[in-house]
């Protein structure tokens, strides 16, 4: 009797432990892609890391500058981070919106269960949540100060939204419906010509 309640509690305990995984991957520098379990992403000091546990049950922590990125699969959605340098710390940005003039990136927010944030205090007073990679490919950090302005440059090529920018339904907490309509609106443009 001892002996299946020895293997009762160990069977809940391993089940416990992968209860808050995510079935998911890695993107390597190299363009692999290795399979396994994300389990949590965590702030530290000099960046975040994420815990990753492969298919043979190895854990390992990732540091950013290690991958090119990864993802996970929960509520029926696809999460996608890329990794990040940003003066002298890396960080991993969940891809928002891919476009192909426009995409928008997020710094991983503590209102998810796989984001442990708890030290979060040492770097959010300088860490934007929200960055734009342009045409150009270059990463535009987006403050909610001079954000009219900076939005306004980035989408000048449509100027009925650029002319939008700042009023209702057009403002900061807004940003991501902006991004999804200039790029379904440049698309639509290319097409007509």
């Amino acid at each position: 009797m001892r002996s299946y309640f020895t293997c009762f509690l160990l069977l809940c305990v391993l089940g416990s432990v992968h209860a808050d995984a995510y079935r998911g991957f890695l993107h390597t520098k190299d363009d692999l892609h290795l399979t396994g379990y994300i389990n949590f992403i965590q702030y530290r000091t000099n960046g975040l890391v994420i815990q990753f546990t492969n298919d043979f049950g190895d854990e390992y922590i990732i540091e950013p500058n290690r991958v090119a990125g990864f993802g996970f699969e929960t509520d029926d959605r696809v999460m996608r981070y890329v990794s990040f340098f940003n003066e002298g710390r890396w960080l991993f940005l969940r891809v928002v919106e891919r476009g192909r003039k426009l995409s928008l990136y997020r710094v991983p927010d503590d209102n998810s269960s796989w984001v442990d944030a708890s030290t979060y205090q040492y770097l959010g007073s300088s860490l934007p949540d929200y960055w734009i990679r342009a045409r150009n490919g270059d990463m535009i950090p987006i403050f909610r100060g001079g954000f009219k302005r900076t939005m306004r440059s980035l989408v000048a090529d449509l100027p009925q939204l650029a002319g939008k920018i700042g009023s209702r339904g057009y403002r900061y907490r807004n940003l991501e419906a902006i991004i999804s309509e200039y790029n379904r609106s440049s698309r639509r443009a290319n097409r007509r010509l």
